[in-house]
């Protein structure tokens, strides 16, 4: 089949690593510059950040598969980082599954995924029409240098957008807007911080509740990463959705208060400080089924919010609809 996807994160990339492998033509498309989604890197200078995803686990065997062979062409690390836990006063060790990251940089998973995929990015998806044959046009918005021409001929739709776009774009009479109706993603702000001195925290990851603050990374620690000393600490969903129009630099230097406290580190007059807001970061409802399908319309919804969120949730998710597709 033909088969046009909306998003070129992991659940995107995933659904279309898996249709290219079983003969189907896949096409992906994408309002970024590049692929990977919240799995991404950010760039300044000598300072490098992951600040979307930070890790991911790996427990399924299908997914486990493709990290493997990720593993094996060095596009993928295990990071055996020093975790540890805050939680009502109390540090503990952050226990759990295996941490692997993409290397050497987080979105290098992604690119691997990509490598050998037929993607257009600078593209935002407004709406799908359906043509008197059955087959499917991407509607697109105009772009910076004036409309973009429509793509058509898709004889199936898979949508890996986050819900709350994956809605606008759907068609209404696609079976599952119920469940995306009840879908909840919560925001994320990302503050990454870049500092000329190398320095040891006792610590690479520090989970905590009850604060603004939910989790700060020593993202110079990841395997493969460079020599200049980097930090990316995330605000957690319920402060950040409380927040999420709040001026941005006061964002930032309340973030950058909290921080100073549990690193102890002079971080207000580091080399580099900025803030990314991340909409729809993660998923506190799901409708926790790993892909809606309407048979027929051959429209796919999919994506991390299917299954709860996580980087192994959305290439479950993707996988489900490459699944999906091949039962048409």
């Amino acid at each position: 089949m033909r088969v046009g996807i909306i998003g070129a994160g992991v659940a995107g990339l995933c659904a279309a690593y898996n249709l290219k492998q079983n003969g189907h033509d896949v096409s992906l498309f994408d309002k970024s510059r590049g692929v990977g989604g919240r799995l991404s890197t950010r760039y300044a200078g000598a300072f490098e950040y992951d600040h979307g995803a930070q890790y991911f686990t790996v427990i399924d065997p299908q997914f486990a598969s493709i990290v493997q062979d990720a593993v094996a062409q060095g596009a993928v690390a295990r990071w055996p980082g020093r975790a540890l836990y805050l939680k009502t006063g109390l540090l503990t060790t952050d226990t759990g599954a295996e941490r692997w990251v993409g290397a050497p940089r987080m979105n290098s998973f992604a690119k691997f995924l990509a490598s050998d995929l037929d993607v257009v990015l600078h593209c935002r998806v407004q709406s799908l029409k359906r043509e008197n044959d059955g087959s499917w046009t991407l509607i697109f918005e105009d772009g910076e240098n004036g409309p973009i021409q429509d793509r058509g001929g898709f004889e199936a739709i898979i949508c890996t957008a986050p819900s709350e776009q994956a809605k606008l774009i759907l068609p209404e009479t696609f079976s599952g807007h119920a469940e995306i109706n009840q879908t909840k993603m919560d925001a994320c702000f990302a503050l990454m911080i870049g500092l000329e001195t190398p320095f040891d925290i006792g610590w690479d990851t520090l989970r905590v509740n009850n604060l603004p603050v939910s989790w700060l990374s020593v993202n110079s620690s990841k395997p493969k990463r460079g020599e200049a000393a980097t930090l990316v600490v995330h605000a957690s969903p319920e402060w950040s959705n409380q927040n999420v129009d709040t001026d941005r630099d006061t964002i930032t230097n309340l973030m950058l208060d909290v921080t100073a406290a549990l690193t102890r580190l002079d971080v207000s007059n580091a080399s580099h400080i900025s803030l990314h807001r991340w909409l729809y970061a993660s998923v506190s409802k799901s409708p926790n089924k790993p892909c809606l399908v309407d048979t027929s319309q051959n429209l796919i919804a999919a994506g991390d919010w299917c299954l709860g969120g996580r980087v192994e949730g959305a290439a479950l998710s993707g996988l489900a609809a490459a699944e999906a597709i091949d039962r048409l």
